[in-house]
């Protein structure tokens, strides 16, 4: 059975890298459309963990602050009773370095308190008219950029603090933070809690960081079902490319395969010829596409996340996918008739 089916691949090499190649084209779209919902789905995470709180104290009514107006007085956080708190200031702002604006989301936090992100490069904010930038920006530690109108000088640089698929925060002290947003320092968005909550003042509720994350995820939600469609629609255009081509070899070898039979080789062996051949196009096609995904990754404008499990649920889902494809031409195998083989050559 290998050696009839790599004779056959030998005879028919170009048509087969061919198919290869689009197939592979096909996957690498695959691979990155699945980074993109992995990222999508851990980027929320990933941020709201980066603020080191365990609980997030915030007004009653509003969905998340990330994605509401989030307001109390700071006398409203005094009255938070917890082991570890500390206030924050969340708001949608733009940066702009030269004739570049770019749109971001501000976090006021103490220096040196919870909210203070793990910097990759240069120091955390402490003192006023510094600032910290995530990572995907094109900005450097020592660049002066301008938020909301007020001069601040880069002192460091964040990485995976990102949200709503790509807008990078920015971290200030918290009260540059609340000059640039409230005009007041007597208000800020969220308490941050580290450890257990005793009780919290009226009109605040204390939420789970992941309720956060998840408030988050809410506006992307169209965004990942249209990714997840076009991730279907691709699995069924390599399931054509396969299935098409092991359905026309399954047509040429027809007569081929009737000489076989009236020979004594069972159907089983012919079978199992024609779906290894599904399988090696299949796998072939994997593996060009998981070398080629990682030359399309960097082009994406939006971080894209494979995650290593793609590289085996996706191989295994193409022979799947690449047996089902080419039952048609099984079948065609499966039902030949051995009288072929004695036919002329118009039969």
């Amino acid at each position: 059975m290998i050696l009839l089916t790599l004779r056959d691949l030998q005879h028919r090499a170009v048509r087969f890298v061919v198919v290869t190649v689009l197939a592979a084209v096909v996957f690498s779209l695959l691979f990155v459309m699945t980074g993109l919902v992995e990222q999508f789905n851990r980027e929320p995470f990933d941020t709201v963990d980066a603020f080191g709180a365990t609980v997030w104290v915030i007004p009653e009514g509003v969905s998340g602050p990330f994605t509401a107006s989030s307001t109390m007085t700071t006398d409203a956080a005094a009255e938070v009773v917890a082991t570890v708190t500390a206030p924050a200031v969340i708001a949608r702002s733009s940066l702009a370095r030269g004739s570049s604006i770019e749109e971001v989301i501000l976090i006021g936090h103490d220096a040196g308190a919870l909210g203070s992100p793990p910097t990759t490069s240069g120091r955390a904010a402490a003192a006023p008219g510094e600032l910290v930038v995530d990572a995907t920006m094109d900005v450097d530690v020592g660049d002066r950029v301008s938020v909301a109108g007020a001069e601040f000088t880069v002192v460091g640089r964040s990485d995976d603090t990102t949200l709503l698929a790509g807008i990078p925060l920015v971290f200030m002290v918290t009260t540059d933070a609340q000059d640039l947003v409230f005009k007041s320092r007597d208000v800020i968005s969220v308490v941050l809690v580290a450890g257990a909550v005793e009780s919290v003042p009226a009109g605040t509720v204390a939420t789970e960081p992941d309720a956060i994350a998840q408030d988050v995820l809410g506006p992307l939600e169209s965004a990942i079902a249209s990714v997840d469609l076009v991730r279907g629609l691709l699995w069924m255009v390599a399931a054509l490319i396969i299935g098409a081509v092991v359905y026309l070899s399954a047509l040429e070898r027809q007569r081929d395969f009737a000489v076989l039979k009236a020979i004594g080789t069972s159907n089983s062996t012919l079978l199992g010829s024609l779906a290894l051949e599904a399988v090696l196009v299949a796998l072939g096609s994997v593996l060009v596409a998981a070398f080629v995904q990682y030359l399309l990754v960097p082009a994406f404008p939006l971080e894209v996340r494979v995650p290593m499990r793609a590289f085996w649920q996706v191989p295994l889902l193409a022979v799947v996918m690449a047996l089902l494809a080419g039952a048609a031409g099984m079948r065609r195998v499966a039902t030949s008739d051995p009288a072929l083989a004695f036919a002329g050559a118009g039969a």
